[in-house]
């Protein structure tokens, strides 16, 4: 097979790795507060979009909205953490690309759907059964999983886990371990997540996560964006995260909501 072909492939494969850009959403939801993560190229630092992860009163929710320089609304996700801090369900619609993903937890059975938003009609819909032996962790439920695991990280430990590809309708297999940071930074401690599969991994970079040590927050993410250009394509970004307040008005959408006749698959007869 021709090696662009298999690093195309690799690069989609990554994609869905970039959900992990939604790691704040935990400690919002916990202080009932906000957070905002401004997104710039990694290699130009022009500005892409922000990420604004809204909490709205219930301790089990989050909203994450997405939007770019001119303030044009680029995408919105709910998250429900009802079934664990991290395993959250969600639901995402992309209004760039029309497409609703979603993610769910139930029973050990893991549902992922990509519907088109204009119909509702599936574009794909799995269902994978887990056997319990690798833990399962659902988009921003990682940040959960990082602060959990944090004692045997920087300890040296590598920890392994499953996480869902609704594009590919299947879950896949992450590791994450400590490592230097390559940015300059005073404090931060940071991890590299990179697939467990050996030779995707020679063909996509990992994705960087830069922690604050003391207060075990993320404040860097480098990697690729789970913001696409509507043709699969996603950036390359460095999102530095912010976790002071924010105007309630940026958490206010009025331009453009999610599209009404889309209901989760799961709740479909």
């Amino acid at each position: 097979m021709n090696s662009k072909i298999i690093m195309r492939r690799g690069l989609r494969l990554v994609l869905a790795l970039t959900a992990l850009a939604s790691l704040p959403g935990a400690y919002a939801a916990e202080t009932s507060g906000h957070v905002i993560g401004e997104a710039r190229d990694l290699k130009s630092d022009e500005f892409l979009y922000r990420e604004i992860y809204c909490a709205n009163g219930n301790p089990d929710e989050m909203e994450v909205i997405y939007r770019n320089e001119t303030g044009r609304l680029l995408a919105r996700k709910l998250l429900d953490y009802s079934s664990g801090r991290t395993t959250p369900s969600f639901v995402q619609q992309n209004f760039y690309s029309s497409e609703v993903i979603e993610v769910d937890l139930k029973a050990g059975n893991v549902t992922m759907a990509v519907l088109d938003a204009v119909n509702s009609e599936p574009k794909k819909v799995s269902s994978t059964q887990t056997d319990g032996t690798i833990p399962v962790v659902i988009d921003a439920g990682f940040d959960e999983y990082v602060r959990s695991n944090w004692d045997s990280l920087l300890a040296g430990e590598k920890q392994s886990f499953l996480f869902p590809f609704a594009e590919r309708d299947k879950l896949i297999e992450l590791r994450i371990k400590k490592t230097a940071c390559s940015y300059p930074t005073e404090n931060h401690q940071c991890f590299k997540l990179e697939l467990s599969n050996w030779f995707v991994r020679m063909l996509v970079s990992p994705i960087e996560l830069g922690y604050d040590p003391e207060l075990q927050r993320l404040m860097r993410y480098r990697g690729l964006s789970n913001i696409g250009d509507g043709k699969g394509n996603g950036s390359v970004v460095d999102i530095r995260y912010d976790y002071q307040q924010i105007p309630e008005l940026a958490c206010s959408i009025k331009d453009q909501a999610v599209t009404d006749s889309v209901q989760p698959v799961r709740d479909k007869s």
